[in-house]
């Protein structure tokens, strides 16, 4: 294939939207401006799990400039959205269950107007215990995050491939630890914003900083109790995303309060309400065991993976499996016995980010390969060149690969590259 011919494959492309956006010329939602525009607000929890005694609008329905005060009493079609399980109330209706959720709407002339709406909204709350780690949200009698199960536990998943206690049996070596890792912000450059209004044809257009259009107008539709084909999401420049727009953010609060008023509505988070309400990498804690035979082959790969969801489901439970399905890495392991659980907590909720899980098992495995290959005496690229995965060997879950398995190729271009650095050169 003469790859001189081609347009793409090979050759050295300037991406579509790069020039627009180093010179300015690009249009954000946030730049956008429509006749009659409000301003939306949400008014947010200030506690992580409380019951909702009583909300009181009415002062804040008094101010001049102010178009709509909407609470969970005034949706006009379901309360509730999710990505893959809708297990979040838009407004929430009589608990919280993090810091952040949304209580109350409003729509203002302008947004001084607006902030001062949020503050004439009275709640009265009855804090709840709460639960922030791992451990606390899995012990006995521990508050449920989710009244309608019987325990934070969103999801459990097994992975199982062989005999791991024979993989042990047959081990030289064995590597035991216990990983955690953080939670992880987007801190994309352009915050969450939507902007709203119903045109002449009684359509619902939102435009908006999203990753996924379609599965918006999923969710935006039941909300508003409008027909599919009566709403219509764009997408529009997006500055930056990494997973993290992915979920629903501004797109129902601004389409409720367009409903609500008859006139375009822009909602845009601050930076404090992105940090604060936006998903999050995941938090996980990984126990894995590993074990390789006298010359660093490796036998087995026992784990346990838990992540602290939030107190929302998002994508997370696949995420959380995900994790678990990659804990034995790019390599081939006969012998693997993982167990995953996505566990609800009363944290801001975690969803998708770069790398879907990968990236937490990837810190686990590759740290439990150095510490093999320590333990056997040979070098981290030998231990890695001698049990990558190749053509005719099976993955975790038993899919072997037919053809086009680059990563022994991989490690060793890396390491070829590496051996000419004058920093690493010897280490190798």
């Amino acid at each position: 294939m003469d790859q001189s011919k081609m347009h793409s494959v090979g050759q050295s492309v300037i991406r579509k939207d790069v020039a627009a956006k180093a010179l300015g010329q690009a249009i954000y939602t946030g730049d956008m401006r429509m006749p009659g525009m409000l301003v939306g607000k949400a008014l947010r929890s200030e506690y992580p799990h409380a019951k909702i005694v009583s909300i009181d609008t009415s002062k804040a329905k008094k101010i001049p400039g102010i178009h709509a005060v909407i609470t969970a009493k005034d949706l006009p079609g379901t309360n509730c959205f999710g990505l893959a399980i809708k297990d979040q109330e838009i407004l929430a209706s009589s608990k919280v269950r993090m810091m952040g959720d949304a209580i109350a709407l409003v729509a203002a002339e302008d947004l001084d107007t607006a902030e001062e709406a949020l503050m004439a909204i009275q709640v009265e709350y009855e804090e709840l215990p709460a639960v922030f780690t791992i451990e606390d949200a899995l012990a006995e009698h521990a508050p449920l995050v989710h009244e309608e199960i019987a325990r934070n536990i969103l999801q459990h998943t097994m992975l199982r491939k062989g005999n791991y206690e024979d993989g042990f049996a047959k081990s030289n070596y064995i590597v035991e630890n216990t990983y955690t890792t953080q939670r992880v912000e987007h801190m994309y450059i352009e915050p969450e914003v939507s902007l709203a209004h119903l045109d002449e044809e009684g359509v619902m257009n939102v435009y908006t900083s999203t990753q996924y259009t379609f599965r918006d107008r999923r969710q935006i539709a039941p909300a508003l109790n409008m027909p599919f084909n009566m709403v219509r999401v764009k997408q529009m420049v997006t500055g930056g995303g990494f997973g993290g727009k992915d979920d629903i953010t501004t797109e129902i609060q601004a389409a409720l309060l367009a409903l609500a008023t008859k006139r375009p509505v822009r909602v845009s988070w601050t930076r404090a309400e992105s940090m604060g309400c936006s998903t999050k990498r995941h938090p996980m804690k990984i126990h894995v065991i590993h074990g390789c035979d006298e010359e660093g082959k490796l036998q087995a790969v026992w784990g346990e993976v838990h992540s602290d969801k939030g107190a929302y489901c998002s994508i997370g439970h696949f995420i959380t499996k995900k994790c678990g399905l990659h804990l034995a890495g790019p390599y081939y392991v006969p012998n693997i016995h993982v167990d995953t659980y996505a566990v609800y907590t009363n944290n801001t909720i975690c969803g998708a980010f770069r790398g879907f899980g990968i990236l937490q098992a990837s810190f686990a495995h590759e740290s439990q390969m150095d510490q093999l290959a320590q333990k056997v005496g040979i070098s981290p690229i030998e231990i890695r060149l001698k049990n990558a995965l190749k053509v005719g060997l099976s993955t975790a879950t038993g899919q072997v690969f037919e053809e086009s398995v680059g990563f022994e190729q991989t490690l060793i271009a890396a390491q070829k590259y590496m051996q000419n650095s004058p920093l690493y050169g010897e280490s190798l």
